[in-house]
């Protein structure tokens, strides 16, 4: 887990910072057994230098880092031809598999909340608020997340759409301009159809956020805007499982900060929504 956060976060990383990540990638094993000061020492920085990159990699202390690193180690031991899913193996047990899915997801929000730049991410809600209409686009597993911001957003009257299809996300697109919005959706930034939406909405000067995994990758590059989130990999990519609960997470800030700029306006609307749903259910 440690090992791919860092990795994920290498092209954030200070000078100083890649000398600690390096030095802890290497030796896993002694750190369990050494201070924080300590471990300064070896590596020739100050300790407040240690805590600032444990905290950056979203640990909120040496020893929330420490146990993790063990945990990393004791996972290691296992043979990874019986693993299904990051730490899962064949043999668990269903209450060891929901454990540790509990365990896998907390990490995976504890360290996209650890590294998300909040200024940019008021940056990031000041334009969603203030744009003219919104196209949010994500393929797959991101499709999902796509639609359950959209809901949100129509909740609390924003014009806002998504499409599966990426001939209807153009064809949206082709009615916007630069006081429109897009929103991109890829875990590993990559998704070719993504991209393409995305890369002609720079063309047409249509401002682009993308929320994707942490580091530098194709979505991220191009666009205006970008919070990323931390999350394993698995063998089983396709169940998206922390990389989805994590940028669920995002998605709920933004509709709650929302909510809180505008709450007697977005009261009302809410509330309105919700009678007349009622009334259809009925």
């Amino acid at each position: 887990m440690i090992e791919n956060i860092i990795k994920s976060l290498e092209n954030n990383l200070s000078e100083s910072e890649k000398v600690i990540a390096m030095y802890v990638i290497k030796n896993k094993k002694i750190i369990g057994e050494i201070t924080s000061t300590e471990l300064a020492k070896k590596i020739g920085v100050s300790q407040s230098s240690i805590i600032k990159f444990i905290k950056k990699i979203g640990f909120s202390g040496y020893v929330a880092f420490k146990l993790q690193l063990e945990r990393d180690l004791e996972n290691k031991k296992s043979s990874s031809k019986n693993k299904i899913h990051s730490d899962i193996n064949l043999e668990d047990s269903l209450e060891e598999v929901t454990k540790k899915t509990l365990a896998e997801t907390i990490e995976a929000l504890n360290s996209t909340v650890g590294v998300i730049d909040y200024k940019n991410f008021e940056t990031i809600i000041e334009k969603i608020r203030e744009s003219g209409r919104i196209l949010i686009i994500g393929a797959g597993m991101s499709s999902i997340v796509a639609r359950d911001l959209e809901l949100k957003l129509m909740k609390i009257k924003i014009d806002t759409v998504h499409y599966d299809s990426k001939q209807m996300q153009l064809m949206k697109l082709s009615t916007m301009n630069e006081k429109d919005l897009v929103i991109a959706i890829s875990h590993r930034g990559e998704t070719q159809e993504v991209l393409d939406v995305a890369k002609i909405a720079k063309d047409m000067k249509v401002c682009v956020v993308s929320i994707t995994s942490i580091g530098k990758n194709s979505l991220s590059s191009l666009s205006d805007y970008n919070i990323g989130v931390v999350s394993k990999e698995s063998v089983l990519r396709s169940s998206a499982i922390s990389s989805r609960m994590a940028q669920m997470i995002i998605l709920d800030s933004i509709f709650l900060r929302l909510i809180q700029k505008d709450y007697r306006k977005v009261k009302k609307y809410i509330e309105k929504s919700k009678k007349i749903v009622g009334w259809v259910e009925k």
